[in-house]
């Protein structure tokens, strides 16, 4: 029996708590309970899905119809609550940033390790379906050598109070550059960061990673007004170029491009082709949820397992070191 736990159900933990009943329903998971803090939230959402609620997670982690728990809290308490959880024996979902800073995400690798306990990050743009044919195909070899990668993410909204869009948005790219590369970090990074309105936190990033031959570009705002937020990457290949708008996953739109050269200089640059691939449909957080339980049936650690959060922390710390120096800083940093 595989009874999971969704502890926080604020916005995105509400979409943990469809789906895992959705798996319920399914036959993949054999119990779920929600947990959060709001007495009244959670009863409302239990009601809506037909679920048992509770307003003290301890009690989820003392429950023997629980092997699993979803942690999707405020991203400051994520730590304890998966360092308690994992101590108690279950298995770990967290959300992204798995914890606030690197020492924390070293300790509970750590402790998942000393107890045998499956420990996964969500870092839920690995199982979009747009990205997951784009890495089988440069696996392939179709794009040829990645030449460079920009990445937008920008909307117009309120700033979050407790981190910055580098914890908030640029984890995602932090980590989708190196999975697309094939590496667990680029040789060095630097971060050029603005804050006009909060002054708190910063409200817009500019990231660049330097893999060597390749460089990875990102721009991260909450600070962008336009009629609609804005999620995209590019991957530019020797052989062909690929664009993918998040919010449209089910497309991947594949380039081939004819460059010419003379004595150096390029004097004519056209596309020559335009692929527009439809990929079947699949919900990415469903396919995040389905590994999380697949882990913990067979014991193979997942894709996005504790490394891979811990290693989006690590980058996330130096872009913010980066970001006061205004320098590049090698990553991981040295020692």
């Amino acid at each position: 029996m595989t009874g999971i736990a969704v502890i926080g159900t604020g916005y995105w933990g509400k979409n943990h708590a469809r789906v895992c009943r959705d798996l319920c329903n399914e036959g993949i998971v054999d119990k779920v309970k929600l947990c959060d803090l709001n007495r009244d939230r959670v009863d409302e959402l239990g009601r809506s899905l037909g679920l048992e609620c509770f307003s003290d997670y301890r009690q989820l982690l003392r429950d023997n119809e629980i092997q699993a728990v979803v942690i999707a809290t405020d991203s400051g308490t994520h730590y304890q609550i998966a360092k308690e959880a994992l101590e108690a024996g279950k298995a770990v979902l967290v959300e992204k940033p798995m914890t606030m800073n690197v020492m924390e995400s070293e300790d509970l690798v750590s402790i998942a390790k000393d107890r045998g306990r499956i420990l996964m990050a969500g870092h839920i743009f690995r199982y979009h379906p747009a990205i997951c044919e784009l890495k089988r195909r440069i696996d392939n070899g179709d794009t040829g050598e990645i030449q460079s990668i920009y990445s937008n993410r920008e909307t117009f909204s309120m700033p979050r109070r407790d981190m910055g869009v580098i914890y908030a948005l640029g984890t995602h790219e932090l980590d989708m550059f190196c999975y697309l590369m094939g590496v667990d970090f680029p040789q060095r990074l630097i971060a050029v960061t603005g804050n006009p309105f909060s002054k708190s936190v910063e409200e817009t990033a500019v990231l660049v990673l330097d893999f060597g031959d390749v460089k990875a570009y990102a721009f991260e705002s909450w600070m962008a007004p336009g009629e609609n937020k804005r999620r995209d990457i590019m991957v530019v290949g020797s052989r062909m170029s690929a664009q993918i708008d998040y919010l449209r996953p089910h497309e991947l739109n594949l380039y081939t491009i004819d460059v010419q050269k003379k004595d150096g200089f390029i004097e004519a640059a056209s596309v020559s082709q335009k692929i527009t691939v439809e990929i079947p449909r699949a919900e990415p957080l469903k396919e995040e949820l389905k590994e999380f339980m697949s882990s913990i049936k067979t014991g193979k650690a997942p894709l996005t397992d504790g490394s891979v959060g811990l290693r989006a922390v690590i980058m996330a710390e130096a872009a913010l070191k980066s970001a006061k120096s205004g320098r590049f800083v090698d990553c991981p940093p040295m020692s």
